[in-house]
């Protein structure tokens, strides 16, 4: 068995979830679409080298090299592994510690404080952040739900200091991760933006209330939301003082398209009648590529006008805030879902946001014909492929 049989350029195996084989029990696992780890294999025991993106596969091949010759000279090769420097390195993943990334983040945010709000914010921060000395020294890949819960425990008593605290430690993992802040006095009229669950933690918390035995249509309502990047009233549908300003959807805005399941959300019926009104942002029909985890949650095909749901208007929210949660929006999920496309699986940003429907009032007249082109039925392929890739890192991460 010839070694390096994953070639030059092992990276291109990271598009799809799997094990590869480099030879002599040296593989390349990928848990999800850019998410892989290289791990050694002697006999049944098997060790992890590190994740892919800390260890090359120059250094993998060389360090498997080695264990095999401590295994041809009869000595145990998986003790090597602390000498090469592999020990733990996928359970304790290197990288900045949230103090210097909020250092960055406060830098770089500062300019845009007015100069007399400067000194004050940055006072706060700091003195917030002071009160949490544990989680300040942990490295942002360490950072998880709970241990962002056990940090704003400590505001439990003062709830707007715990709201800015959440506010903050978003804003400074989303700055680390993206370099994106969000500042006003740009020139272009800032958009709305919701608190988002960082994507990774989006796996466990799906399948946290994935186990729920209670909660019936709103956690179905919020699975499927999750899956495909839509909006709430798109969802359950949106009442404004007991009337229905935004109809349900209903089994007839599920269809196929070439042979598989897709969502198809009009732009409208009738705008005229409240009961069967369906808006869509941006005066446009917009298609999602309905995955099979997706479609199970709809369950068996109803009558065209039975609704897809039936969930009170803060249903969904109600379930997200109950399982972990809170400080988080529902809406802010199309967010996650465009930070984990973009930065993590690597897809091209404009055909995920014509996944989402994101608007593009704010983009240039190039720009716009571009998004516009992610949108014609020839290229929903493209972007069913992204959705199933979407479904697969949710569904099975946190297996």
């Amino acid at each position: 068995m010839a070694t390096s049989k994953l070639g030059d350029k092992p990276e291109k195996y990271l598009k799809t979830a799997g094990t590869y084989a480099d030879g002599k029990g040296l593989y390349l696992r990928v848990r999800a679409r850019g998410q892989g780890s290289w791990t050694v294999k002697f006999g049944v025991k098997e060790k992890s080298l590190g994740p892919f993106d800390l260890i090359s596969a120059d250094e993998a091949r060389k360090r498997h090299h080695a264990m095999r010759m401590e295994k041809k000279a009869g000595r145990d090769p998986f003790a090597l592994l602390d000498t090469l420097g592999a020990s733990k390195a996928e359970e304790k993943p290197k990288g900045k510690t949230f103090a210097e990334a909020m250092a960055k983040y406060i830098a770089a945010k500062s300019p845009s404080w007015s100069p007399s709000n400067r000194a004050r914010e940055t006072r706060r921060h700091e003195y917030l952040f002071g009160q949490i000395p544990d989680f300040v020294a942990l490295r942002l890949p360490d950072i998880d739900q709970d241990a962002k819960n056990t940090a704003l425990a400590v505001w439990n008593e003062q709830p707007k200091a715990r709201r800015d605290v959440g506010f903050y430690i978003e804003a400074i993992i989303r700055f680390a991760e993206t370099g994106k802040l969000r500042i006003r006095g740009s020139g272009v009229p800032e958009a709305k933006h919701l608190e988002a669950m960082p994507w990774r933690d989006v796996p466990a918390f799906y399948d946290r209330i994935s186990k729920l035995n209670s909660g019936g249509d709103a956690v179905r309502a919020l699975r499927f939301l999750i899956l495909t990047g839509a909006r709430t009233d798109e969802v359950i549908g949106r009442k404004e003082r007991g009337v229905w300003a935004k109809a349900r959807p209903t089994w007839r805005e599920i269809k196929e398209v070439d042979g598989v399941p897709t969502w198809n959300i009009v732009w409208f019926e009738d705008e005229d009648d409240d009961e069967n009104f369906r808006g869509m942002k941006g005066k446009k029909d917009h298609s999602v590529p309905l995955s099979p985890a997706a479609l199970a949650l709809l369950g068996e095909r109803r009558a065209d006008d039975v609704p897809l749901f039936d969930v009170p208007t803060n249903g969904m929210l109600n379930t997200l805030k109950a399982n972990g949660g809170n400080g988080y929006t529902v809406h802010g999920f199309r967010s996650s879902f465009s930070d984990w496309a973009t930065v993590s699986a690597g897809y091209n940003a404009d055909i995920v946001d014509a996944c989402i429907a994101h608007p593009d009032e704010n983009l240039t007249p190039s720009k716009r014909k571009v998004r516009k082109s992610y949108q014609r039925d020839e290229l929903l392929a493209k972007r069913r492929e992204i959705m199933q890739s979407w479904s697969d890192f949710i569904t099975t991460s946190a297996k």
